[in-house]
Order: structure tokens, then sequence, then C-alpha cells
């Protein structure tokens, strides 16, 4: 039997969901697949290490985290049972006992609820599970084959396919190649190599000095002393897993006194000083009040609506003068729902004076003020994360400012239409990304509650502080060997100097500047190009519609598909994992990519004739 070669490059969760269609579609039709996973560790996973510390956590309900497609958005069902990560969860023995989640007795703790944010650890472990759940009911016509080596070379065959070339010196032959590589990690650029260099000619003046870009694995940072001072770069997700590892990482410990959360010392914490562009804290999830599929329902910022501006405007459209109205009104309205407890008409609805002030306070929360020295703007950055926690436990229907907030979230269809394959004009698509996806990631897409009370602990034990204030510099000082944070206020430059400099930030898909060398050959041979729009490369590979990667020629590789993170570019927030009884972006990418390959493979059958494929299938 002559088998279709399929190679999957990246076995993280876009890998996995790959799989899962393929084997779907092969149950149904019966085809003869050898399939080649190329993934050094395990399977399933990827960034999402079983074994990392389990006060890592998620930054989704975990009843909003599924792996699997949800069967009415899909013609073939998936092979294997499909529960959400809670389910999962709670059908292996999981409970809360305290603040962890372990296996344990049904009488022992408390049972895991619908929103609750679980450890990343436990998603890895249910990630896991879901491939040795697909291994089990592997069809008999398919073989597979798992590689624990990383990919370093492709070569397109001359009669059709790939040779994929493994780090080990070994080759695949392939008739179709999958790219689902996920995060990458690119080279230093000249300001971080200048830093860098610092770091190595100075650590022998100081030797707490480190220059620290990359905090994952956070096993990594065991190597700070603890009596250095740390500038933590970055108040996001990655910021709040950095002070996770050097908080009860190093074994301090968060306690309720009365109504307040406390931080007790272990005496092995750093010194921590936060900083970033704007020294904003990320905004706390809001307690989800809309169910396990509940989303707000746009009536102006709608697909059909931008597909109307395109048509009246051409098919670019700047995002402030076209799309941004819109948006706000449905924040408005999101806003004003909340606020007076019922839903006013939506035809005669308009953006009031109340909700534009309370909106523009959320998007730029710094516009119109000033601080006179560091301990004010310390005082500002307080108070904006209490009231943030206070309508963050009001939840995300009752709190108005929540419940617009959550519109950013639950229009991400809408956005992606707007944005995705040049949807914006270049300069707008730039602007886009500069000034308002960072303010939808800070205000939508934040931490669980826990992690911002557990922040203002640490603030009020005094382990972390706040950078002097917003735009801070970075410099170094060569005769204290020492990194050197600056911050202007009226009338005074005030300076702090530090030992470690760590980034708290993942970095963006830019080919060119990856580090991979499998990158660096796709490149090389033509096989991709980065994405452009215009003058502007917003990052990512060039892709056409079908996912499929476009070359140094223009000409789209019809027996090469690329998904996730890769892509982040062409399209949009391409990182979310599915969602239970959505249609989400992850699994509809994967069944577009699988379903062609299948047609492929009926049209090259019909165009052989049958005698040709019943040879075959004697061999």
């Amino acid at each position: 039997m002559k088998r279709t070669r399929i190679t999957l490059i990246g076995m993280g969760p876009r890998g996995l969901s790959v799989l899962e269609r393929l084997l779907a579609f092969a149950r149904v039709n019966g085809a003869a697949l050898e399939l080649h996973l190329v993934e050094p560790g395990a399977c399933g996973p990827g960034a999402h290490w079983p074994q990392q510390a389990d006060y890592l956590l998620i930054n989704t309900v975990a009843s909003q985290v599924t792996i699997f497609p949800w069967r009415e958005a899909v013609a073939h069902p998936c092979p294997v049972p499909t529960p959400s990560l809670t389910e999962w969860a709670r059908a292996e023995g999981y409970r809360r006992i305290g603040s962890r989640f372990v296996r344990a007795a049904a009488s022992d703790g408390a049972p895991i609820e619908d929103g609750d944010y679980l450890p990343r650890c436990l998603l890895g472990e249910y990630l896991d599970w879901a491939f040795r759940s697909l291994l089990g009911v592997l069809p008999p016509t398919c073989r597979l084959r798992h590689h624990r080596h990383q990919a370093a070379d492709v070569r397109a065959l001359p009669g059709g396919g790939y040779q994929v070339e493994l780090d080990s010196g070994y080759c695949i032959a392939s008739d179709y190649l999958f790219l689902c590589t996920g995060h990458c990690r690119n080279q230093l650029n000249e300001d971080e190599d200048v830093l860098a260099r610092f770091a190595r000619e100075h650590v022998r003046y100081n030797d707490k000095l480190a220059y620290v870009r990359q905090p994952y694995p956070m096993a990594a940072l065991e190597r700070i002393a603890s009596d250095a001072s740390v500038a933590v770069q970055g108040l996001g997700l990655t910021a709040q897993d950095v002070l996770a590892s050097l908080s009860v990482g190093r074994g301090g410990r968060f306690q309720r006194v009365g109504q307040r959360l406390c931080y007790a010392r272990s005496g092995l914490e750093p010194a921590i000083l936060l900083f970033s562009r704007h020294c904003l804290p990320a905004a706390a999830r809001g307690i989800n009040q809309k169910g396990l599929s509940g989303r707000y329902q746009p009536h102006w910022f709608t697909r059909a609506a931008i597909a109307g501006l395109r048509q009246r405007f051409g098919p670019q459209l700047d995002f402030d003068r076209a799309l941004l109205p819109l948006l706000l009104k449905e924040m408005g309205y999101a806003w004003r729902c909340a606020h007076d407890g019922r839903a006013p008409d939506p035809a005669r609805y308009t953006l009031g004076a109340a909700e534009r002030q309370a909106i523009e306070g959320l998007l730029f929360p710094l516009a119109g003020r000033s601080f006179a020295e560091p301990a004010a703007f310390a005082s500002f950055f307080q108070q904006l994360l209490s009231d943030d926690l206070r309508e963050a436990k009001r939840g995300n229907c009752a709190s108005p400012l929540k419940a617009c907030a959550d519109v950013l979230r639950d229009v991400r269809a809408s956005l992606q239409e707007a944005v995705e394959f040049g949807g914006l004009t270049p300069a707008s698509h730039r602007r886009f990304l500069s000034l308002y996806n960072p303010i939808i990631n800070r205000i939508s897409f934040g931490p669980p509650r826990q992690r911002n009370a557990e922040l203002l602990a640490l603030l009020d034990a005094g382990v972390v502080r706040v950078a002097a204030g917003p735009q801070p510099s970075l410099h170094t000082d060569s005769e204290r060997a020492q990194f050197l944070l600056r911050s202007k206020f009226p009338g005074r430059v005030v300076e702090e100097g530090v030992d470690v400099l760590l980034v708290a930030r993942l970095d963006p898909c830019l080919p060119e500047q990856d580090s991979a060398p499998l990158m660096q050959n796709l490149l090389q041979r033509g096989l991709v190009r980065p994405y452009c729009n215009g003058p502007f490369h917003p990052g990512g590979i060039d892709i056409d519609r079908a996912g499929h990667p476009i070359g140094r020629d223009g000409q789209a590789q019809s027996a090469l598909w690329a998904l996730g993170y890769l892509t982040e570019g062409a399209h949009y927030y391409t990182h979310a994992l599915p969602r239970p009884g959505l249609a989400s972006r992850a699994v509809q990418d994967a069944d577009r990519a699988v379903r062609e390959l299948f047609s492929q493979l009926e049209a090259r059958q019909t165009h052989r004739g049958p005698a040709a494929v019943a040879a075959d299938e004697t061999l």
C-alpha cells in the first residue's frame, strides 16, 4: 500500500489540532497516511510544560479552554472524547486544596469550578493526554512516527513534495508539510547586543550583573542572587510569571489577614523594580458571568459592516477613521447595558458623554496626568490596581468597565476581519499594532484577579516597587557595573541602578531575525518570505488565505501550510487556544488545511485513474 507522507514540524497545540483533523478525515475516507511528527519534546504541550511549577497560571478560566473542535464547526467529528480542560481535570481527580490543584480524594478540598484559573502544568498534562488519546485511535491505515529532534532545513523535491532535514542529519521525504513551529527566539538586535555585551564585560566587577532576555523556562531565574536588584521590563502576563517565580518560587507565601491579602517574605527574594514604556499594570479578568460560551454580540462592529466599508472606501481602511468609531460604540453600548441594568434599543443608541469618558479613562489612564515625584506615580499605580480589582470582582456583566473591556475579547473575529491580509493601510496597520493592540492586551487579556491581588501584596511588602514613572530610559553605568533606569519629573531626574535586567515579554515573530536554522534556511531557499503590508512588516511569514506560505518568487506552496504564531502578521491574534462551543480560529485553520489536503489527494487519484491507484494498493 502506497502511503501519503505528511510531516508536521512542531507539535504544540497547533500541531496537535492538525493531527486531530488528519486522523478525523483519515477515519472517514480510509486514507493510507504515513505521519511524521517533528518535536524534540513531548507532543501536545508545546510551551505548556507539565514539569513547570504549579504557581504559574493560565490567564483564561479553564472551562473556556479546550484543544478539541466544536462538533458543529467541523464536518468530521473528533475521534476521541472532547472534554474541556476543566472537565478533564475533574475526571482525573484534581481538586482545589488551598491555593493548589492536586489529585485528591473526593472528600478532600473542593471541586474545581468553572471560574477557576488552573496551573499551566495541568494544561500541559491535558495536552499530553489529548495526544496519547489520539494515538489510541490511530486508524489501521495510518502509521505514525515521532522524531525527537529539531527540524533544521527543508528542500523542495523536483517531483513535488519536500525533504525535511533534522538536526541529527536524518532526512524525511514528505508529500505534504505543515509548519506549526510556535513562538520564536530572535537574534539580538543592536540595542540588545549592547546590553548583553555590557553584562558580559562588567560581570567581573559585579558578580550579580546579568542580562536575561528570555525568562522561559523559569528555572533559569534560579541563578539570580537573592541580594540582587532586578529590573523587570514589562508588566504583562510574562511579568506575572516572573514575579511568581521570584516570590512564591523562592519560598514566600501569600496569606489572608482579615480582608487583606498579605505577603510573608522568605528572605530569598531579590529587590524587584517594574518598568515598561507606560508603566501601567495589566487589568485583571472580570469574574465570568457569561457562561461557558456566552459572548457580547456586536451590533455595529461586525464583519458585514467592515465588508461594507471596504466597498465604500476601498480594500484598505484607516482604523482610526473608519473602524474605531464602531468599536467605541460597541464598548459604550456594553457599558450602558451594565450601568443601567437593561439593554437600550440598538437602533436608537448613540455613544453618550458618560460612557465616552469612562472608555477614554480605561484606554488612556495617563492622559492629562502629570506626577510631581516618584511617590505620586507609585500611589497612582497602586490605586489603579485597587480600583481595577474592585471592578473585576463585580464581574464582566455587572461592572460597566469590565463589560466594555470584554467587548474587545468578544469581537476578536471582527478585529481579525479588519486587520488581516492588509485590511488596514500600512500606516494605520503600524499605528494599530503599536498603539491599540497593547491597549487591547492590557485591558482585556490580562491576568486572573488573584495575580493582581498578589501584586498589590508584593508592593505593600516592599518586595516589588514600580519604576519612578512612565517613559523611563535605560542606560548602563560602567563605574557601578549596573544597568541604570532614568525617569524624568518636573525639575528633577530620578535614577535607579539595578544588577539584573530581565526582559519579561515574548519575541515577536520576525523571520529575518529568527535564530532558528530552520527559518533561516526556509528564507534562503525562497520557500517563504516575510509578510509585508506595503512598506510595513508587522511580523510573520507571507501566506495566502488558504494558509500556504508564499515564496520569494511570489508563488504559494500548495503542498505546504503554515499555522499559528508563524503567521502573526498576515493574521492577527493567532496564539489563543480553542474555546468550547465556538468555531475557534485554531480549529478552523487546521480543518481548512486538512480539508484541502484530502481534496488534493482525491483529485490526484481521480487524475491517475483507478488502475494506477489499484497498482499502488498492491505494493
